[in-house]
């Protein structure tokens, strides 16, 4: 994993293949934002993904959706260990119809984990999808409800 950030927050999280090919992605796709190995602390990042309680980072929003960033604050009021369906985030943002849409911005965030999407679930199972890794959404769930 590797984390962008600026002076407001972290604006970016990618995950999976190389540091050169993830400093590439986040630069070619944040305008403004340049990567620099080991200068940004992501100590809060092996917290969140080992289930301790240590508190998100702030974030920045800028270059997003003004939909996608209501929707990113909202998850991020979701308290540790609980869930809420992607209907009760549209609510929550006072779109109570866009429970798709709110579907969509948590498939295409890119601030997971500073943004606790692992919280939002289907209303139907409770499961869906989340980026092809529903194990992972368990068991980050399973040590937010332990700690």
């Amino acid at each position: 994993m590797l984390v962008a950030e600026t002076d407001a927050g972290v604006v970016a999280v990618a995950r999976g293949g190389s540091e050169p090919a993830l400093t590439e992605s986040l630069e070619r796709r944040i305008a403004d934002v340049h990567v620099v190995a080991g200068e940004v602390d992501t100590s809060w990042l092996v917290g969140l993904l080992d289930g301790d309680a240590v508190p998100l980072p702030e974030v920045d929003l800028r270059g997003l959706s003004a939909f996608d960033a209501r929707v990113y604050r909202a998850v991020r009021e979701i308290p540790r260990g609980e869930t809420a369906t992607y209907g009760d985030v549209a609510g929550m943002v006072g779109a109570p119809l866009a429970a798709r849409a709110v579907g969509g911005a948590m498939a295409r965030c890119p601030l997971f984990p500073a943004v606790p999407c692992h919280r939002v679930v289907r209303a139907a199972d409770g499961w869906s999808g989340w980026g092809g890794d529903v194990a992972l959404k368990r068991r980050l769930l399973a040590a937010e409800r332990r700690a």
